[in-house]
C-alpha cells in the first residue's frame, strides 16, 4: 500500500473495502482531518449560519470549529432578534480555539455584527491566523436583520487583503463596489471583480440574485484566468442558506488541499444538490438547502466556461470503449511494438520533442503496429501527424487544448483523450465531449514536474462516480505501481495508464502481465 495519499485511510476505514491487513497497512497514515474555523451567526432555523456551516464543513471533509457573532431569533419565514455577542467574548472565544487547535488550515468568515468584532476579526487574520486560507462571506444589514453592522465597505480593503477568496452575491458586490445595475452593463463582471482583486484576492460573484437569466451563473476572478460556473436556473422558491453552504464548502476543501478553482467547482456542485435535495419540506417558505456528502452526479456538475480554454462543444467526438484496460504510456515504437505482442490493447506513444528529426515516422511505425495489432493507439501531442498517418486517436494536457484546433481534430475522425488533474478542469474537459479522460494524478509521481497536489483515493472516488454516472471512458494516472494499484481495482477503476512502471521496471514483460492480471486488455476496438 505504498504512495497511498494521507487522507485514504479514514476513506477505506468508511467503506470497508480493503483487508484487517490492509487496514494495518494503512493505520500509520490515518490522521484527525485539516481544521476550519467558522466565524458565523447562530441560525435558530438551522438554514444557514453557523450550524449548517458545520454540517457544510464536514461534508468537505474538514473538521470545523466555531467562533459566534450573534445569536438570531428566526425561522424559515422571518428574522426576529439578533443579538451580537460581547467582543470580549469573541475574543475569548478566539484566543481559546487558537491556543487549543494550533493548526487552523482555513478560516469562513460570515455574519460580523459590529465594528468591535470586525476589528478583533481583521487582528486575527493579520496575526496568528495569517497563514490560513480565508473564504469571506460579506452579509450586509440589509439581509441580516435589525442590529448596527460592521461597517464592511470601510474596511473593504483590509478585508481583502487578508482573504484567499472573497464571496459577495450580486447585489452585495455592486453596493460594496459603489456601483449600480446602469454601469454593470456598461462595464461588465470582469470590470466589477476587478474592483476586489486589486487587492491580491481572488472573488466569486454569486449570480443567483441576478434576473432575467435562464441560468445561475457564479463568477471567478484569480489573478490567472476567469471562470463562470453555470446551472440551469429552477423553477421554484429556491433554498436557505445556499451561500452559507456554499462559502463554508469552499472553505472546508481548501482546508483539504483542495486547490480554488477545484473547491469553488465542487462548492458550486455541493449548493446545487442541496436545492435538488432540501433538508425538509416546507409548503409556505424556502427550505433550508440540503447537506449531503455524496453530492456530485450528471444534474449537479457545473458547466464551465474558462477565459483561457476553448468553449463547450455541442457535438461528441468518437466513442471508445468503457474499459480501456491497462494502458502503458511509451516513448518508442520499439516499446509500442513490445507490449502489443504482449497482449496491450490500449497504449499511448508520448515522445515530446517536436523537432525530433524521427518523430513522423515513430508515430507512422506506432500507427501500422496498433492496427497490426488491433489495438488503440493515442498520439500525444502531435495531432497533425496523427491525422496524417490515421492513428486512433489523440491524447492532449489541459494547456494543449488551449491552442490545439479542435475542429481539424473532430474533422480527422480522431478520438480525444484529456488529461484532467482535479474537479474544474474535469468539468471543463466534460465540456469538450471526448473519447475519455485521464483522471490524475492520484499517487505523487516523479515522472514529470506538476503543479497540482496529488488527489489521492478518497478525492478520486468523487470524479469515479461522476464518470461512471456519465458513461464517459476513463483511465486514472499518476504515480500507479503494482503495490497500490489493487486498492485502485477495489474502486471499480477498469483502467489504469503507466509510464515508468513498466520502462523502469526490472522486468517489463512480468510488469506488463501483472498489470493485465489486474485491469486486463480492455474491450474490443
Amino acid at each position: 500500500m505504498a504512495d497511498v495519499h494521507k487522507d485514504d485511510a479514514v476513506f477505506f476505514k468508511s467503506t470497508g473495502m480493503v483487508s484487517a491487513a490492509e487496514l494495518a497497512n494503512l493505520a500509520r497514515l490515518d490522521h484527525d482531518r485539516e481544521i476550519t474555523l467558522v466565524i458565523a451567526g447562530l441560525d435558530s432555523g438551522g438554514g444557514a449560519g453557523c450550524s449548517a456551516d458545520c454540517q457544510s464543513v464536514a461534508d468537505a471533509g474538514s473538521y470545523a470549529l466555531v467562533a459566534t457573532t450573534a445569536l438570531t431569533v428566526q425561522s424559515l419565514k422571518r428574522v426576529g432578534t439578533v443579538k451580537a455577542v460581547e467582543a470580549q467574548f469573541f475574543a475569548e472565544t478566539m484566543d481559546t480555539l487558537i491556543a487549543d487547535f494550533p493548526k487552523i488550515s482555513a478560516v469562513k468568515v460570515g455574519l460580523v455584527t459590529s465594528q468591535e468584532i470586525l476589528e478583533l476579526i481583521l487582528k486575527y487574520l493579520e496575526g496568528p491566523l495569517k497563514n490560513a486560507k480565508v473564504v469571506w462571506d460579506p452579509v450586509l444589514t440589509a439581509t441580516a436583520g435589525d442590529f448596527e453592522s460592521a461597517d464592511l465597505k470601510g474596511s473593504l480593503s483590509r478585508i481583502l487583503k487578508v482573504s484567499t477568496l472573497f464571496t459577495p452575491n450580486l447585489t452585495e458586490a455592486l453596493e460594496l463596489a459603489s456601483w449600480d445595475e446602469e454601469r454593470l452593463e456598461r462595464c461588465g463582471m470582469h470590470e466589477l471583480s476587478s474592483e476586489f482583486t486589486k487587492y491580491g484576492c481572488a472573488v466569486l460573484i454569486k449570480g443567483g440574485h441576478a434576473k432575467d437569466q435562464a441560468q445561475s451563473s457564479d463568477f471567478l476572478k484569480t489573478a490567472e484566468h476567469e471562470i463562470v460556473f453555470s446551472h440551469d436556473r429552477r423553477q421554484g422558491k429556491g433554498a436557505h442558506g445556499g451561500g452559507c453552504a456554499l462559502s463554508s464548502f469552499i472553505a472546508g476543501s481548501l482546508a483539504q488541499g483542495y486547490a480554488l478553482d477545484d473547491a469553488v467547482a465542487l462548492g458550486k456542485s455541493y449548493v446545487t444538490c442541496g436545492i435538488l435535495r432540501p433538508m425538509i419540506s416546507q409548503e409556505s417558505s424556502r427550505p433550508p438547502v440540503g447537506h449531503h456528502r455524496e453530492f456530485l452526479n450528471p444534474q449537479t456538475w457545473p458547466s464551465v466556461k474558462d477565459s483561457n480554454f476553448p468553449s463547450p462543444r455541442s457535438q461528441p467526438f468518437p466513442g471508445c470503449n468503457e474499459d480501456l484496460g491497462f494502458y502503458p504510456v511509451l516513448d518508442s515504437s520499439e516499446w509500442i511494438e513490445r507490449v502489443l505482442r504482449l497482449g496491450v490493447r490500449t497504449v499511448q506513444l508520448r515522445i515530446k520533442d517536436a523537432k525530433r528529426a524521427d518523430l513522423p515516422d515513430e508515430i507512422e511505425r506506432s500507427v501500422e503496429l496498433a492496427k497490426r495489432y488491433k489495438a488503440r493507439l493515442f498520439i500525444d501531442d502531435h495531432y497533425q501527424l496523427a491525422a496524417r498517418f490515421h492513428a486512433y486517436g489523440v491524447h492532449l494536457g489541459m494547456e494543449d487544448l488551449q491552442t490545439a484546433d479542435l475542429e481539424f481534430i473532430a474533422k480527422s475522425g480522431l478520438r480525444l483523450g484529456v488529461s484532467t488533474h482535479g474537479p474544474c478542469e474535469l468539468f471543463k474537459a466534460l465540456g469538450l465531449k471526448p473519447s475519455y479522460i485521464a483522471l490524475g494524478h492520484v499517487f505523487p509521481t516523479n515522472t514529470k514536474a506538476m503543479p497540482s497536489k496529488p488527489q489521492g483515493l478518497w478525492k478520486l472516488k468523487r470524479e469515479i462516480g461522476l464518470m461512471r454516472a456519465l458513461h464517459v471512458p476513463f483511465t486514472v494516472i499518476g504515480g500507479i505501481t503494482l503495490d497500490n494499484a489493487p486498492v485502485l481495482c477495489k474502486l471499480g477503476v477498469l483502467s489504469a495508464a503507466a509510464v515508468s512502471a513498466v520502462t523502469k521496471a526490472e522486468d517489463p514483460d512480468e510488469a506488463v502481465f501483472a498489470y493485465l492480471r489486474l485491469f486486463g486488455s480492455g474491450g474490443d476496438i
